[in-house]
């Protein structure tokens, strides 16, 4: 996913400036958004300690594989690492990823208002998922050596429909069946209900492709849509757990078809 995102991001930018394509820059663009994910999944795994070691104690820091001290040591150095490597790929670069890394930390300290955001889920994820703009911003920019101040219409609209798409990702891993809810672990199913969360999963891939369509109007978008809602409707017909894991299953084999097809629309 982190391959396909950061290529799909970096080929929209190169592709509508009119830049050629470099495998090189692009190799440090991937270890770029690596290392960001990567860091980002340190930052759960700290803010999660407590809860892991009631509700999943097979995590790695609640089975005491690693300390906490030791994750937090290991972040010092990726973020160097991202701060030294967006250096190296210009001036314009380096700030807008150390903007994505700033957004990062007030995620990690769930923007100081962690006890007042965390019952609500569904705010909690958007405020969240938003780093995936800064993000697509950071590949885009990290690609071309952009200016941001030159950044057009198209460029600005197009790294929304990030946000639209890791929304789908979250808001689908936590829908379920009613036989896979968990006490005291809050999903966007028990929520909603099964249509609710349906309903709002597919209301971020209608804004996703509304932003692909919009910038490259072709049928290819809106038949891989109505693929995923015929096949995401399973999840409330059955109402059963394999339908539900396989409603989380098509979201992501979704998420990666469409930055697929979006490398596919700009590759040339």
């Amino acid at each position: 996913m982190i391959f396909l995102f950061s290529w799909a991001n970096g080929l929209f930018f190169s592709s509508t400036l009119g830049l050629e394509w470099n495998w090189g820059r692009f190799a440090c663009v991937f270890l770029l958004m690596l290392s960001f994910f990567f860091r980002m999944r340190l930052f759960d795994e700290i803010k999660d300690y407590e809860v892991d070691l009631k509700v999943n104690p097979t995590r790695p820091l609640a089975r005491g594989i690693l300390t906490v001290r030791q994750v937090k040591v290991a972040l010092l150095f990726l973020i160097i690492f991202e701060i030294g490597l967006a250096s190296n790929l210009g001036v314009y670069s380096l700030l807008i990823h150390a903007a994505a890394i700033g957004y990062s930390l007030l995620m990690y300290e769930e923007f100081f208002i962690g006890d007042s955001l965390r019952p609500h889920l569904t705010t909690y994820a958007v405020t969240h998922t938003f780093v995936s703009v800064l993000l697509g911003l950071s590949s885009g920019v990290a690609m071309t050596g952009v200016n941001p101040q030159e950044i057009t219409l198209p460029l600005l609209i197009f790294i929304f429909m990030n946000w639209a798409f890791f929304n789908l990702f979250e808001f689908a891993r936590k829908t379920f069946a009613s036989s896979e809810e968990r006490p005291h672990v809050p999903s966007y199913s028990n929520i909603f209900t099964d249509k609710g969360a349906l309903a709002l999963s597919l209301s971020q891939a209608i804004l996703g492709v509304g932003v692909a369509y919009y910038l490259q109007p072709h049928w290819i978008w809106l038949v891989s849509l109505s693929a995923y809602v015929v096949l995401s409707s399973i999840y409330i017909i059955k109402k059963t757990a394999p339908a539900a894991q396989f409603f989380r299953a098509i979201s992501g084999v979704y998420l990666l078809l469409h930055y697929a097809l979006v490398i596919y629309m700009w590759r040339s």
